[in-house]
């Protein structure tokens, strides 16, 4: 959508309706365009019914996010640009929101309402850690399973000197962790996520003549009661290990997690997560992966996906393993 499509709209002639032109005529939902009153650009979708309870809607920084409730159960979710500087970024909310709900069913626009506040609901959260310099959640879940692997199984194997130098992934190293000969690459992954493991370059999984272990860890959100731990928490745990065993590997367990943009925020209080899995493969020969040997001349950072299942010829006793490898 351009400016233009906003622009050549006239603004309303009457204080109390919006002049708008439907966004799309094939998309399932009744998005709408215009300008009010005041000739401010604004995007819409509106419900006559299914639109009991719905979420409080975000606050947008030059972007006026309103909901009004109409008759029965109906409601009205009316964008609209309040600074033209940030057009913009309005542009690409309209498109990611239309973007979102195209394959919803047609004629829908009361669920399909609820979905575009839990969209509008992301965008802030992700504009707002953006601004405030906070991780994002893939970015937590990252840092989350490296900290329970180095919690789990290193730290108790290598000791709190050796477990620290070992943590080689907040230094942005190809490998996660490095004890002498033997490499690790961690990927973790919410449950419920599909089981593909998404390698970030072609000598993520290079042995180059090391043993080279991939740890593969699925993650949930849980309660306190169960055991599960915050970002937070599991950095105090780890903090306390380090301090109580090895002062001078705390300096180097913090080193680490300003490496990795970690600073302590209440927004790390929660989620809480639980470790539901964790499977240990070998990448050895006929190992489904790509290294910078296999690649035509001038062709580099290549990022891919492997299936999951790809991995399980590979599969190794996580404890005898990483005891003989840490040991």
């Amino acid at each position: 959508m351009s400016e233009r499509e906003w622009g050549d709209i006239a603004p309303a002639t009457d204080p109390h309706a919006d002049n708008v032109r439907r966004a799309s005529q094939t998309h399932p939902l009744d998005f709408f365009r215009g300008r009010n009153h005041a000739g401010q650009y604004i995007f819409s979708l509106a419900a006559d019914d299914g639109c009991r309870e719905l979420p409080k809607p975000p606050r947008l920084n030059g972007i006026d996010v309103a909901l009004e409730r109409r008759s029965a159960d109906g409601a009205r979710l009316v964008l609209t640009l309040e600074d033209r500087d940030q057009f913009d970024i309005f542009r690409a909310l309209c498109g990611h929101l239309l973007d979102a709900t195209t394959d919803h069913p047609r004629g829908a626009n009361g669920p399909g309402l609820r979905l575009v506040l839990q969209r509008l609901a992301d965008w802030h959260n992700m504009l707002r850690r953006r601004r405030e310099g906070l991780l994002t959640t893939e970015e937590v879940i990252g840092l989350v399973g490296e900290l329970l692997l180095l919690r789990d199984e290193i730290l108790r194997r290598a000791g709190p000197a050796s477990a620290v130098l070992a943590w080689r992934g907040a230094h942005r190293e190809e490998q996660d962790f490095a004890i002498g000969s033997c490499q690790i690459e961690v990927k973790t992954q919410l449950s419920t996520s599909d089981r593909r493991l998404l390698i970030s370059s072609e000598a993520q999984l290079d042995t180059a003549g090391s043993q080279l272990l991939l740890c593969h860890q699925t993650i949930s959100r849980a309660p306190a009661s169960s055991g599960a731990v915050s970002l937070n928490a599991i950095v105090d745990e780890l903090a306390q290990a380090f301090s109580d065993t090895d002062p001078e590997s705390l300096e180097q367990f913090e080193d680490g997690l300003e490496a990795c943009r970690y600073a302590r925020r209440e927004d790390y209080d929660e989620p809480r997560w639980q470790l539901i899995d964790r499977r240990l493969f070998e990448v050895r020969a006929g190992f489904p992966c790509l290294t910078p040997a296999m690649l035509p001349p001038g062709v580099q950072s290549v990022s891919y996906a492997i299936l999951l299942s790809a991995c399980e010829p590979f599969a190794v006793d996580l404890d005898p393993t990483l005891t003989t490898a840490l040991g």
